[in-house]
C-alpha cells in the first residue's frame, strides 16, 4: 500500500523496506530457482532505474549496473545446458580458447558494455553530466577488465580490442567537442588493436620485422600528424612512443643476435628511418614546433649510431645518414652544439672510412692515426678560416664549432704523442718518423691557427709541440733525460727571449701571461728531469734555470718574488758545482768543507758588491736591494766560517783566513758612511747604535773569531809562543792606534774603535792571564791611565788600579810572600781609591754612600790586621795610627772611626795580655787609671762650661768632615 501523501518523508523509509524485501527475495532464489531470481532482477532494475531518474544518485547507477550484469548470469543459468556446451564448443574451436574457455566473457560481455556506454550517453543527453562521468567510469573499468581477460587469448584480445576502438570510435564521434584523454585513449587501443591483428596473423613474427612494423605505423602517424588538431597532435606523440618502441625492439635484436646471426644485427640501420622523418616533419612544419622537431631528429641521429656504429656494414651508413640529416638540423637550430655534432658525425665517417681500409692502402698505425689527427686538425682550421670568409650566420657557427673540434682534436694528439713521448724514454717503445710527422704538422697547424690571432692557449700548444718535436728527435740517438732537460733549459731561454723580442717589437700594455708562465714551466721540467742526477755539469743546469727565472722576474714589478728565486738560484747553481767537487776530493775534515763554502759565498757576496750598479740597472733592482742581497751572503758565508771554527780543519785553514779578512773588510767598509748617507738608529747597550756603527761591531768581532786561522802561521806561532807573556802588552799598542787613528776624517764613526780599543787589551789579558808578565799588567794600566786622561774619564782608570793590584798579586806571589795583609791592603786601597776619585761619588747627595765606601775600604784593612796580626801589636797599632793620622789630617770621619776603634780594639786586646802575663802590673796600671779617671772628673766638674763650650765647637766642626 502506498504511503499517504500527506506524509512525504515516510518514501525512503518504505523504499528502503522495500529494497530489503527484494533483496531477500532474490537471495532465497538465486541459487536454486535461478527463473524466480531471474524476474526478482527484472523488478530490481525497474525499482532502481526508478530511483535513478528520480534522484540521480551515483549508488543508484552502480546498483543498476551490478543488477544487469548478474542478470545476465541468470539469464545464461536459464539456458538449456546442452545449448550452453554447444555454443561454448563452437566459440572456443573459433577462437582457440580450450584451455581457457572463461576468456570468452571478453567478447560475449561486450554486448552489455556497449549498452552501459549507450546509457551514459543518454544521461549525458539528458544534462546529467556528472552521472555519466561515472557510469563512463564504470563502463571503463569494465572494458578494462575485459580486455585484461582476452589478453590470454590471441583471437579474443584482437576481437575484445577491435570492439573496443570502433566503440571509443563512436563515442568520440558524439562526443562535442571531443575530450582529449578520450581521443589519446581511442587512438591509442586503436594501434594496440592493430598490431594485437597483425600478431594474432603472424604469431612468430621476429623482433626486427616488429620493428619495421612498428616504423611503418610510425611513419603513417607522423605523416597524420602534419597539419593542426588534436588527432593530429595525439598522432604525432603516438608516433614518439612508437619510435622508442622501434628503438628498443631493434637494440634487443641487435643484443640478442650480436655475432649469431649476422643477417638480423644489421636491422638497426632501418631505424635511422626516424631521424629523417623527423628532418621532413621539421621542414613541413612551422616554426613554432620546428625547433622541438630538429631537437629530437638531433637526438634520433645520436641514438641511431648505438645500432649501427659497433657494425662494419652499418656504420658507415649511419654517420653518412646522420651527417646529412644534422646539416639539414643546423639549418633549423643555428646554434654551435648543432654544428659541433654535424662536424663530428663527418670526422667519424672519416674515421670510419680509414678504419675499414681502403682498398689498396694498408691499415694505419697509432702514428698513422696521429699523422691523420694532425691534418684533420689543420683542415679545420682551414675550414674555419674559409667560413669565416663568408658573410652569413651559420658559417660563423660552423666556424666556432670548426674551432672547438680543431682544438679537440689537437688535444688529443698531443696528450698520445706525449704519451708515446713517456714510453720512448721508458724503453717501452721505438721512436718513429711519423710520430714526428704528427708533431710537425700539429705545430704547423697551431701556428697557422695563432698567426693573426695570438693566445696564451695557442702559446701553450706551440710549446708543447716543440717540446714533443725535440723529444722525438732526441729519443732516435742515446735516451737520456739529461738531454731532454738541457733541451729545456735551451727551450725556456728562448722562451723567455721570445718574451722580451714580442714586448720591444709589439709593445703591448700587457705582455701574455703565457710568455711569463712558459720559461717557467720549460725550467721547472729541465729541474724535474734532472732531479735524481748529480754530475760536474748539474750546476750549470741550475745556473740555466736561475736565469730563465731571473729573465721573467725582472720584467715587471709584481714578479720580484720570482726574481729572488732566481738569484737564489744562481747560489744554488755554484754551490752545486763546488759540492761536487768537494764529493770527488779526497781527504780534508769537514771544517774544510764549511770554508769552501764560506769563500765562494764570500766570493758571490763580493760580485754582488762590485758590480752593483749594472746588477740594479740589469735586475731593476735598487742599490739597496743588491746590498741586501751581499749583506745576506755575507751572513751566510760568516756563519760558514765561524761554524767551521769548531770543527777539525787540515788543509783551509790560510784560505778561511783570506776568506775572513775579506769578511771582515766587507763589514768594516760598509760601516763606512758617504756624505748623504742616511744615519738610522738601533737600540744598543752602549746607547743609540747606528747602522754603520753596527757594521764596524760586527767587522771587529768577526776579525777577533779570526785569530782561530792565524794561529798556525808564523805570527801565530810567535804570538803563541815566545811572545806570548807580553801579548797584552801589543795588544795595547794596538789598541792605542785604534783609539787615536782619526777614524772620523775617513769616514768612519769613532765610537766602535773606541770600545775596541778598551776590550782589546783586556781579552788579550784574559787568554793570556797563566801567562802575563807583571810589568805586561803595568803596561797595560799605564794604557788605561793614558786612556782616562785622554778621553777625559777618571773611571777607566779602575781598569788600571784592577791590573795594579793583579800584578802586585803576582809579584808577591813570585817573592814567595805569602801574609794576606798585602793583598788585602791593596784591595782596601783600591776601594778608597774608587771613593776618593769617583765623579758620582763626589756628588753631596752621594755622601753617605762614599763614606760608607771608606769604612768598608778602612775596615778591611785593619780589621785584617786587627784579626790576624794582634800578635805583632805594632802593625795593626800603625795601620790604626795611619787612619787616624789620615782622618785628621784629610778632615774624614771614615778613617778616624776606623782608625779610633783600630786603636782601642788593639789597646784593650794588649792591655788584657799584659794583665794576664803580669799579675803584679795590673794593680799598678789600674791605680794610674782611677787616679786618671778621678782626676778627669774634678776637672770636667771644674771646667764644665768650657769643656762643653769646647765639644759643642769641635762637633760643629766635626760635621764638616767628610
Amino acid at each position: 500500500p502506498q504511503p499517504p501523501a500527506s506524509h512525504p518523508a515516510l518514501n525512503p523509509i518504505w523504499e528502503l523496506l522495500g529494497g530489503i524485501l527484494l533483496f531477500f527475495g532474490w537471495a532465497v532464489s538465486v541459487i536454486d530457482y535461478p527463473e524466480q531470481a531471474f524476474v526478482v532482477s527484472g523488478l530490481a532494475l525497474w525499482y532502481v532505474n526508478q530511483r535513478l531518474q528520480r534522484y540521480s544518485l551515483h549508488a543508484d547507477l552502480a546498483a543498476l549496473f551490478a543488477i544487469g550484469l548478474q542478470s545476465i548470469w541468470l539469464g545464461w543459468r536459464l539456458v538449456p545446458p546442452g545449448m550452453q556446451k554447444w555454443s561454448i564448443a563452437i566459440a572456443t574451436n573459433l577462437t582457440q580458447a580450450q584451455n581457457e574457455p572463461w576468456a570468452l566473457l571478453s567478447v560475449a560481455l561486450f554486448p552489455y558494455l556497449i549498452f552501459i556506454v549507450w546509457l551514459c550517453d543518454r544521461l549525458r543527453h539528458a544534462e546529467k553530466r556528472d552521472l555519466a562521468n561515472f557510469g563512463e567510469a564504470l563502463a571503463l573499468l569494465f572494458g578494462t577488465s575485459l580486455t585484461t581477460i582476452a589478453t590470454i587469448n590471441p583471437t579474443l584480445r584482437s576481437l575484445n580490442l577491435v570492439f573496443s576502438t570502433i566503440t571509443l570510435v563512436v563515442v568520440t564521434k558524439r562526443r562535442s567537442p571531443s575530450s582529449t584523454p578520450l581521443i589519446y585513449l581511442t587512438h591509442f587501443i586503436g594501434i594496440l588493436s592493430l598490431f594485437s591483428v597483425i600478431n594474432l596473423l603472424l604469431p612468430n613474427l621476429p623482433n626486427h620485422l616488429w620493428a619495421s612494423v612498428v616504423l611503418v605505423v610510425m611513419v603513417a602517424e607522423w605523416g597524420f600528424s602534419l597539419g593542426s588538431g588534436i588527432w593530429r597532435r595525439s598522432a604525432w606523440h603516438i608516433g614518439l612512443g612508437l619510435s622508442i618502441l622501434s628503438f628498443f625492439l631493434l637494440w634487443v635484436n641487435l643484443i640478442s643476435s650480436y655475432g649469431v646471426t649476422a643477417n638480423q644485427e644489421h636491422w638497426g640501420v632501418i631505424w635511422l628511418i626516424t631521424p629523417l622523418s623527423l628532418t621532413f616533419l621539421a621542414n613541413r612544419t612551422a616554426t613554432q614546433r620546428r625547433t622541438t622537431r630538429s631537437f629530437l631528429s638531433i637526438l634520433a641521429v645520436a641514438m641511431a649510431q648505438f645500432l649501427t656504429i659497433s657494425l662494419p656494414g652499418t656504420r658507415l651508413i649511419g654517420l653518412a645518414v646522420g651527417a646529412s640529416v644534422m646539416y639539414t638540423n643546423t639549418r633549423y637550430l643555428r646554434n654551435q652544439p648543432t654544428a659541433g655534432f654535424t662536424i663530428g658525425l663527418g670526422l667519424s665517417l672519416l674515421a670510419a672510412l680509414l678504419w675499414e681500409g681502403i682498398p689498396g692502402l694498408p691499415n694505419l698505425t697509432i702514428a698513422g692515426w696521429l699523422v691523420v689527427g694532425a691534418i684533420a686538425t689543420f683542415s679545420l682550421w682551414l675550414m674555419r678560416k674559409v667560413f669565416q670568409q663568408r658573410n652569413h650566420e651559420l658559417a660563423g657557427i660552423y666556424a666556432e664549432a670548426s674551432d672547438k673540434w680543431a682544438i679537440a682534436l689537437c688535444c688529443a694528439v698531443l696528450s698520445t704523442l706525449t704519451i708515446h713521448s713517456y714510453l720512448v724514454y721508458d724503453a717501452v717503445v721505438a721512436p718513429g718518423l711519423w710520430y714526428l710527422v704528427a708533431s710537425a704538422v700539429t705545430l704547423a697547424a697551431i701556428t697557422y691557427r695563432s698567426w693573426r690571432e695570438p693566445t696564451n692557449w695557442a702559446f701553450y700548444g706551440i710549446a708543447w709541440c716543440v717540446e714533443l718535436f725535440i723529444a722525438e728527435v732526441l729519443g732516435f740517438g742515446e735516451r737520456s733525460i739529461i738531454r731532454v732537460a738541457i733541451a729545456n733549459i735551451a727551450l725556456g731561454l728562448f722562451t723567455q727571449l721570445l718574451g722580451e723580442w714580442w714586448r720591444r717589437r709589439y709593445h703591448p700594455e700587457r705582455l701574455p701571461s703565457s710568455l711569463h708562465i712558459l720559461p717557467l714551466i720549460y725550467g721547472a721540467f729541465s729541474v724535474l728531469l734532472r732531479l735524481n742526477t748529480f754530475t760536474e755539469w748539474t750546476g750549470l743546469f741550475t745556473l740555466g734555470v736561475a736565469l730563465i727565472v731571473i729573465g721573467v722576474g725582472r720584467r715587471h714589478p709584481d714578479f720580484k718574488p720570482l726574481l729572488y728565486f732566481g738569484i737564489i738560484g744562481v747560489s744554488i747553481s755554484a754551490y752545486e758545482l763546488l759540492f761536487y767537487q768537494m764529493s770527488q776530493a779526497t781527504g780534508g775534515g769537514f771544517g774544510d768543507g764549511l770554508i769552501a763554502m764560506s769563500a765562494l759565498g764570500t766570493s758571490i757576496m763580493l760580485v754582488y758588491s762590485r758590480l752593483s750598479p749594472w746588477l740594479s740597472q740589469y735586475l731593476r733592482l735598487s742599490l739597496a736591494e743588491i746590498k741586501g742581497i751581499a749583506h745576506l751572503h755575507w751572513a751566510w758565508s760568516s756563519v760558514l766560517l765561524m761554524a767551521a771554527i769548531t770543527l777539525p780543519i787540515q788543509n783551509n785553514r790560510l784560505v778561511g783566513l783570506g776568506t775572513g779578512g775579506l769578511l771582515v773588510m766587507y763589514a768594516i767598509f760598509q760601516g763606512r758612511r758617504s756624505a748623504n748617507s742616511p744615519l738610522p738608529e738601533l737600540p744598543g747597550v752602549f746607547g743609540r747604535i747606528t747602522i754603520q756603527e753596527m757594521w764596524v761591531y760586527l767587522g771587529l768581532l768577526q776579525a777577533a773569531g779570526m785569530r782561530v786561522y792565524w794561529r798556525e802561521t808564523a805570527v801565530g806561532d810567535l804570538l803563541a809562543g815566545t811572545l806570548l807573556p807580553w801579548n797584552a802588552a801589543i795588544a795595547c799598542l794596538i789598541a792605542y792606534f785604534l783609539y787615536s787613528l782619526p777614524w772620523e776624517n775617513w769616514g768612519w764613526s769613532k765610537k766602535p774603535w773606541q770600545l775596541a780599543a778598551y776590550i782589546l787589551p783586556l781579552i788579550i789579558l784574559w787568554e793570556t792571564r797563566l801567562q802575563v808578565y807583571p810589568i805586561t799588567l803595568l803596561i797595560a794600566a799605564g794604557f788605561y791611565i793614558i786612556l782616562a786622561k785622554v778621553s777625559q774619564n777618571i773611571r777607566v782608570t779602575y781598569i788600571s788600579i784592577v791590573l795594579i793590584d793583579w800584578a802586585l798579586f803576582n809579584w808577591l806571589y813570585q817573592l814567595n810572600i805569602t801574609d794576606a795583609l798585602w793583598q788585602v791592603t791593596a784591595t782596601g786601597l783600591s776601594l778608597l781609591y774608587i771613593a776618593q776619585v769617583d765623579p758620582q761619588l763626589r756628588l753631596p747627595e752621594y755622601k753617605a754612600p762614599r763614606h760608607i765606601l771608606r769604612l768598608v775600604g778602612s775596615g778591611v784593612i785593619c780589621g785584617w790586621a786587627v784579626l790576624f796580626h794582634q800578635n805583632t801589636v805594632f802593625i795593626p797599632g800603625i795601620f790604626s795610627l795611619i787612619a787616624i793620622f789620615a782622618g785628621l789630617a784629610l778632615r774624614i770621619r771614615a778613617f778616624l772611626y776606623v782608625g779610633t776603634a783600630t786603636f782601642l780594639i788593639t789597646g784593650i786586646y794588649q792591655l788584657v795580655i799584659f794583665s794576664l802575663r803580669y799579675p803584679f802590673l795590673k794593680w799598678f796600671v789600674g791605680l794610674l787609671v782611677g787616679i786618671l779617671l778621678i782626676y778627669i772628673a774634678a776637672n770636667f766638674e771644674t771646667h764644665r762650661t768650657q769643656i762643653n763650650s769646647l765639644l759643642r765647637n769641635r762637633s760643629d766642626e766635626f760635621q764638616e768632615w767628610q
